[in-house]
C-alpha cells in the first residue's frame, strides 16, 4: 500500500497485518481521486472509518488542507497514526478516536464542517444511510462538498432515505463508488460542471 500522486508519492504506508481493516486498493484509490481532483486544493478532509488513512492521506498529498481523522478500533489507531508519520502529514492531521455516528453528531453540535467526507464503513455493517444521514442532518458538508462513499458493487444504496444528490457512480470489479452532494448545489450546476 502505498500513496499514489502529490507531494509524498511513492510513501509506502503500513497494512494490516490481519483482515480487520480492508485498505481501498491502488485501482480504487486512482480511480477515486482521478474523479476528485480539481476539488482536493486547499480542502478540509474528513476521512471517516479510517482504518490505515489511505484516503485522508491520499488527498493530503494532493494538495487539501488539513484531514480528520476518525477511527473507533484501538488496533486500527495505532497502523493510522504510523501511516500519518510515513506520510510526514502529522502537522496536517488529526486523529480521534471515536465511534463516527457519535463523531458526526460532534461535529455538527461544535460547527464544523468539510469540504470532502469519505465514507468507507466495514462491508458487514449496514451503517450507509445511517452515516449519511447524519452527515445531512447534522450538516457537517460545506455548501458544495462532496460526499464520497465506497461501498461492495453488489449492495445498492437507499438514496431516497438520504439527504444528497448523487453526481457521479462507478463500478471496479466488486467495489462501487458514488459521489453525493446537496441537492441544491447539483441543481445550480455548482457541481457538475467539475465531473
Amino acid at each position: 500500500m502505498r500513496i499514489i500522486a502529490g507531494i509524498s508519492k511513492g510513501r509506502k504506508l503500513v497494512s494490516p497485518k490481519d483482515s480487520s481493516i480492508r485498505p481501498t486498493g491502488d485501482r480504487v484509490k486512482e480511480a477515486l481521486f482521478s474523479m476528485i481532483d480539481a476539488h482536493l486544493p486547499g480542502s478540509r478532509v474528513l476521512d471517516l472509518f479510517a482504518g490505515t488513512g489511505s484516503l485522508g492521506l491520499e488527498a493530503l498529498s494532493r494538495g487539501a488542507e488539513f484531514a480528520t481523522f476518525v477511527e473507533n478500533s484501538r488496533k486500527s489507531l495505532e497502523v493510522l497514526n504510523k501511516n500519518i508519520e510515513l506520510a510526514g502529514f502529522r502537522k496536517n492531521s488529526e486523529v480521534i478516536h471515536q465511534d463516527a455516528l457519535k463523531a458526526a453528531v460532534a461535529f455538527g453540535k461544535s460547527g464544523r464542517v468539510f469540504d470532502i467526507i469519505f465514507v468507507d464503513p466495514p462491508y458487514m455493517e449496514n451503517l450507509y444511510e445511517k452515516v449519511l444521514s447524519s452527515i445531512g442532518n447534522y450538516g457537517i458538508i460545506r455548501n458544495g462538498g462532496l460526499v464520497v462513499v465506497e461501498h461492495p458493487a453488489a449492495m445498492a444504496i437507499n438514496e431516497a432515505k438520504v439527504r444528497f444528490t448523487p453526481v457521479r457512480s462507478k463500478r471496479y470489479g466488486n467495489t462501487a463508488i458514488n459521489i453525493y452532494t446537496r441537492g441544491d448545489d447539483h441543481e445550480n450546476g455548482s457541481i457538475s460542471g467539475k465531473f
